[in-house]
């Protein structure tokens, strides 16, 4: 689902909805909409509208956790790119073409998961997998006669694991977690609650500004919503700023 869509259709379907029920306090006649129908339709409404309330609450908390647990992932996975290059580095020119590989590997992990990035690469860098396997079989092949070089070797190498399941861990989070009939029926809440509150409003400027405030309110938090659900996707994005700044780091 794109947000600013969402956000827009959910907007016109809440003030369609006020000013449907305005319109037809107008045209009913004075004798159904009494003083005891008026409370049980604000009673009934209020147990609707705090249904609608305790389910955007939730949503919102348990996406903007997700995003939040993602943009971790992100810094998490840049970290371990700047501890291995730095590994590398201890292990002396030898390990050079490693690191070369190390850049081109994260460089194309970045353009992957932020497509609207554009980080050097090569014309043979378009598969990441492939970027992984010579790395690995790069960091396999440094073999030194030195104790202390051979321990910085296994290191990188696990390291190099470490980096594989953070990497994967970024994937885990392209799906979107926020089902369509979920939303849906929040709308439809929302449109009764929008609808049977207007029913009993008199119709007036002040009214119909507050249904409007009102109803950009509670679209703007489904916006919100909608944007967390896919912390790569849409106008609220987990930052690329700490893979970029980790690609500066392995170029020095």
């Amino acid at each position: 689902m794109d947000g600013p869509t969402t956000g827009v259709a959910v907007f016109a379907c809440l003030f369609s909805s006020a000013v449907a029920g305005l319109i037809a306090h107008a045209r009913l006649p004075a004798k159904l909409l009494t003083r005891r129908a008026t409370t049980a339709i604000r009673r009934s409404v209020w147990i609707v509208a705090m249904m609608a309330a305790l389910m955007l609450a939730l949503l919102t908390v348990q996406l903007k956790t997700h995003f939040d647990s993602a943009s971790r992932d992100v810094r998490n996975f840049s970290s371990q790119i700047v501890a291995l290059d730095r590994t590398l580095r201890q292990l002396g020119p030898e390990a050079d073409p490693a690191r070369s590989l190390l850049f081109r590997y994260s460089a194309r992990i970045m353009k992957d998961v932020w497509p609207q990035t554009h980080p050097k690469l090569g014309p043979a860098d378009t598969h990441a997998t492939k970027l992984f396997g010579e790395l690995e079989r790069a960091i396999g092949d440094l073999e030194s006669p030195d104790a202390r070089m051979r321990d910085l070797e296994v290191a990188a190498m696990a390291q190099l694991h470490e980096i594989a399941r953070a990497r994967w861990n970024l994937g885990d989070r392209d799906a979107t977690q926020l089902s369509p009939w979920l939303v849906s029926f929040l709308v439809l809440w929302l449109m009764l609650t929008f609808g049977s509150l207007s029913l009993s409003a008199p119709r007036s400027p002040l009214v119909m500004g507050a249904l409007f405030l009102c109803a950009l309110a509670l679209s703007s938090e489904v916006f919100l919503t909608v944007e967390f659900a896919d912390p790569y996707v849409g106008l609220i994005i987990v930052s690329s700023e700490p893979v970029q700044n980790a690609l500066f780091a392995l170029s020095e």
